[in-house]
């Protein structure tokens, strides 16, 4: 299942930062609410520190192209480790807003063999850190397979299809080719995914109403909702679900950095 083995857990001696890649600016901004003496060292690039350890927040925008385009501007950086953290979108039933999914491994189409899923594996040890912090941060959680899609699934008919087909339980468009480059460099890796979007929850679709870094377009969604007013509720709701999300994402960094801390 794994493509490169690797020992488990953070190197104690490696005094390299740890690495945080994001797909949207609200959930960079969640990483960062975890950390202090947060500065900026570039676009889209934060760094800060957790006791003695730094940590380097990257928001690389939504999708596997933009996303590798993002990693390869760091191949020459040393890391400690590689995160992958945002939100996900519920495959099957039951997986409720806010609620963690702590995948063992990613599972993406492979782009060189047809009708086959590559799979990543995450480090076991970070894995292990991953359900205490949950569990520390009181945040629920469910165990199973992350899939990254190339493309939005908007409708709950999309998701049950994919669910079915890749035996995942949530969905997201980056962690495996974070994955896929944590294992090209030896990196130990950890997916933290929280579902935004219920299994049930149709997405609206709107071109053009976000960047793609996540954040809204005001003047689109003005014009949109003058236009389709009925997309207003679904909206909102997605609205509230990116805070409970954005808070859940927080609570699990408070929890999990200080365990890295340790390693």
């Amino acid at each position: 299942m794994s493509k490169n083995a690797r020992d488990p857990g953070i190197r104690s001696s490696d005094s390299a930062p740890i690495a945080v890649f994001t797909a949207l600016a609200w959930e960079s901004a969640a990483v960062r609410a975890a950390l202090r003496q947060v500065k900026r060292e570039e676009e889209r690039v934060w760094s800060g520190s957790v006791s003695r350890r730094e940590v380097v927040v990257i928001t690389g925008g939504i999708g596997p192209r933009r996303t590798q385009q993002t990693l390869e501007k760091f191949a020459q950086r040393p890391f400690a480790a590689l995160l992958s953290v945002g939100c996900a979108g519920a495959l099957v039933s039951g997986l409720t807003t806010g609620q963690l999914i702590l995948a063992p491994d990613v599972r993406m189409w492979s782009a060189h063999a047809e009708a086959q899923l590559d799979q990543f594996p995450t480090d076991a040890k970070l894995f292990s850190h991953a359900r205490t912090a949950a569990s520390l941060a009181m945040v629920p959680h469910a165990e199973g397979p992350l899939f990254t899609s190339a493309k939005v699934l908007y409708t709950p008919e999309d998701k049950a299809e994919q669910g079915r087909v890749t035996g995942a339980i949530a969905v997201e468009m980056e962690s495996a080719v974070h994955a896929a480059f944590a294992a090209a460099h030896g990196l130990p890796f950890l997916i933290l995914r929280v579902i935004l979007d219920p299994a049930g929850m149709a997405i609206p679709v709107i071109k053009g109403l976000m960047t793609p870094e996540g954040n809204v377009r005001p003047l689109k969604a003005v014009t949109h909702m003058l236009t389709h007013p009925h997309h207003l509720s679904s909206l909102l709701e997605l609205n509230r679900a990116r805070a409970t999300a954005a808070q859940a994402i927080t609570r699990l960094c408070r929890a999990l950095f200080p365990l890295l801390e340790k390693e």
